[in-house]
């Protein structure tokens, strides 16, 4: 690699601090057309994408990527903010799925199609939606000490005797708990309001509310709990350490997770996004992401192996029940789901 080759956000970091005299500095050279700066997460998930996407966006068309990493929030402000600029600083920005939708409903996005993005032809049809690649994706299963209790089948399974004082729920997930609750109790995607009571029936009979997910881990290893509602790609990586869990995949339906990425409608450099999109989309990446992070491949031929399938992938079947969410109806309810966790269940 060039050691020269500096980013364009280190460029203008380091421009503030120069002297008048760098008005005589030369332009920066035609390769930096083709670097990308990206809005993501930072831990694994940065980390492989510069292990196994840069690679393959590099060897497509010379493709490098700059990482703008911090919280969703943040970067979600951020997003919206240059929405409005001649020009993004932000080429290729990634969030989960409801976050994107709103980043779309507020303009923020330029369409994507398999014209862009030739790999969407690849994609299972339902992760579709016009302004995103689905990069990887879960869902939400119950997660249980296989050596303590019995299988649940359902989300309404939590409410029998068997499993008192014995679930855990993580309080960063209290909005998947509201919904589980009420698609066990005649809910729906345009109605929660089922779900609040049978929840604190639930907590009355000892449901333990942990702070994190890692510590839904450290609960499951110490014997505090039995039994969660938890990521199928969090339980993988939990039964690599060596943890006697087994998951179900409720009757109901599992809610998804789905890790996307997009274009910003104004970015500086389109057509080196769209490479780097695409590079997402491989196969050989998706792969590299199921066996290091648990998260299923969103697109058709990506050859994992049978083991790894069985531990962590979801059947035709499993996927054309997942829970499908009501984005306008979770972005009005969601204040109120906040306030009832905080103020109703946790008090």
């Amino acid at each position: 690699m060039n050691k020269f080759n500096i980013g364009r956000r280190t460029f203008v970091k380091g421009a503030a601090a120069l002297t008048a005299g760098a008005a005589f500095a030369p332009a920066l050279p035609a390769w930096a057309a083709k670097e990308i700066v990206m809005a993501t997460w930072g831990g694994d998930y940065s980390r492989l994408l510069t292990e196994i996407v840069q690679p393959l966006a590099l060897n497509a068309d010379g493709v490098s990527v700059v990482f703008d990493t911090g919280n969703t929030s943040a970067r979600k402000t951020k997003v919206i903010a240059q929405a409005s600029r001649p020009t993004n600083s932000l080429d290729v920005i990634s969030f989960g799925e409801s976050d994107m939708h709103q980043l779309h409903e507020k303009d923020c996005l330029a369409p994507l199609t398999s014209a862009d993005v030739p790999l969407l032809d690849s994609i299972f049809p339902q992760f579709e939606t016009g302004y995103s690649i689905p990069h990887i994706y879960s869902g939400m299963v119950i997660v249980y000490n296989k050596d303590t209790v019995t299988a649940p089948k359902s989300y309404k399974d939590l409410w029998n005797k068997e499993y008192e004082g014995k679930i855990g729920l993580a309080n960063i997930l209290f909005g998947q708990a509201i919904v589980a609750s009420a698609l066990a109790h005649g809910g729906s995607n345009e109605n929660f309001d089922p779900g609040y009571e049978p929840l604190l029936e639930l907590k009355k009979s000892g449901v333990k509310i942990l702070p994190s997910n890692e510590a839904v881990a450290n609960a499951f290893k110490s014997g505090e709990i039995s039994v969660s509602l938890m990521w199928r790609a969090r339980a993988y990586q939990w039964q690599q350490m060596g943890l006697p869990l087994a998951f179900s995949v409720p009757s109901e339906g599992a809610l998804p997770v789905v890790f996307e990425a997009a274009m910003t409608k104004n970015a500086a450099n389109p057509e080196a996004a769209k490479v780097f999109l695409n590079a997402m989309l491989d196969p050989k990446a998706q792969a590299g992401f199921a066996a290091n992070m648990g998260y299923v491949p969103t697109v058709k031929g990506a050859e994992l192996p049978a083991e790894l399938i069985e531990a962590i992938s979801f059947t035709d079947a499993e996927r054309e029940n997942f829970y499908k969410s009501n984005y306008a109806y979770v972005a009005e309810q969601g204040p109120k789901m906040l306030e009832w966790w905080n103020q109703t269940f946790k008090a």
